[in-house]
C-alpha cells in the first residue's frame, strides 16, 4: 500500500511499473498541472482530479462525481497500464493521491500503491525529476467495477431512518463538520449521526503515513457498530480515511461519493450542527 521514495526509484524503470502524479488544489484547478509541468517523478504521467478522476457535476452527485469507469480504464491503459501492472500515485497533500488508489482498486486492479510522504518525499531524498510529458503507452485494462464499494443517497437516507447499520466517518476539519464555516458548499453542517475522523489526523507532519495502530486507534470504537462509510465535502478526502482504515487492516468500509455536497443539494435533508 506504501512505498517509500528510495524504494520507488530503485523500481522506476521496471517495465511493469506505472506512476502518476495527482497532485491538484481545490480553488485553483490548474495549479496541479503547472507543478506537474515544472517537475515531477520521471517517467509519471498526470491525473486530473476534475478531469481524471471525476465525472460530469450535475444538480445533486456532489462536487466531484465519480468517474465513468471504462473512461478512468482507458485513461490508465493509455499510460500503459494492464493486469500486471504496479502502479504507483502520488500527490503533495491534499488527498488525491488516495482518491487516485482507491479509485484504481475500485475498478479492480488491486495493484496500486501510494507514495509515502509524496513528491515532497521525492524531493527531500534528492532524486531526480523531469519536466518531459511521457508519450502514450499501449496497454489495456478491462474494469471489474466493485460497486459494492459505495453506498448511495437513498442507503445513507435508510440509515438515518434506522433501516441500514452503516456509522457513517466525516473526514472534514472539525469546523466544517460542526458547521462553523463552509467554505465550498452552499449550507454548513454535517449528517445526523455522523463521527468526526478528520483525514488530516491520519499523516504526520511531514506527509507520511502513520502506523497501522496509529490508524486503528483513531477509528477505535466506530467500526464495530455498522457498516463504517467514509465522506467529506465531495468524497475525495473520504478516500484518505479508507486507506487510513485498510492501513490499519479493517477491510469492508465503503466510500459515499457524493458526500456533504450531495447530501446538502436535497432541501428536504436533516442538517447537524456542533459536535455531534
Amino acid at each position: 500500500m506504501l512505498l517509500t521514495a528510495e524504494a520507488l526509484y530503485e523500481r522506476l524503470q521496471d517495465a511493469d511499473v506505472v506512476v502518476f502524479d495527482c497532485r491538484f488544489q481545490l480553488g485553483d484547478a490548474a495549479a496541479g498541472r503547472t507543478q506537474y509541468l515544472a517537475g515531477h517523478i520521471p517517467g509519471a504521467y498526470y491525473l486530473d482530479l476534475e478531469q481524471d478522476l471525476s465525472g460530469p457535476v450535475s444538480v445533486h452527485g456532489g462536487r466531484h462525481p465519480l468517474p465513468d469507469p471504462a473512461e478512468l480504464a482507458a485513461k490508465l491503459a493509455a499510460a500503459g497500464v494492464t493486469e500486471s501492472s504496479q502502479v504507483v500515485v502520488y500527490d503533495v497533500g491534499g488527498g488525491m493521491a488516495p482518491r487516485a488508489w482507491w479509485l484504481i482498486r475500485y475498478l479492480g486492479h488491486d495493484r496500486c500503491a501510494v507514495l509515502d510522504g509524496g513528491f515532497s518525499a521525492w524531493q527531500r531524498a534528492n532524486l531526480p525529476v523531469e519536466t518531459d510529458v511521457p508519450a502514450p503507452k499501449p496497454g489495456h485494462l478491462e474494469p471489474r467495477v466493485r460497486h459494492d464499494w459505495i453506498v448511495s443517497t437513498a442507503d445513507v437516507e435508510a440509515a438515518m431512518s434506522g433501516r441500514l447499520p452503516l456509522t457513517l466517518v466525516d473526514a472534514r476539519a472539525p469546523e466544517r463538520y460542526r458547521g462553523d464555516v463552509e467554505p465550498l458548499d452552499p449550507v454548513a453542517g454535517h449528517i445526523p449521526g455522523a463521527h468526526n475522523r478528520p483525514w488530516t489526523d491520519g499523516v504526520r507532519a511531514d506527509g507520511t503515513w502513520k502506523s497501522a495502530a496509529e490508524q486503528a486507534a483513531r477509528f477505535a470504537g466506530l467500526v464495530d457498530t455498522g457498516i463504517p462509510v467514509m465522506y467529506c465535502g465531495s468524497g475525495v478526502t473520504a478516500c484518505a480515511n479508507l486507506f487510513a482504515l485498510a492501513l490499519a487492516g479493517v477491510s469492508g468500509a465503503k466510500l459515499y461519493p457524493g458526500s456533504w455536497s450531495d447530501w446538502c443539494s436535497y432541501p428536504e435533508h436533516p442538517v447537524a450542527t456542533g459536535e455531534g
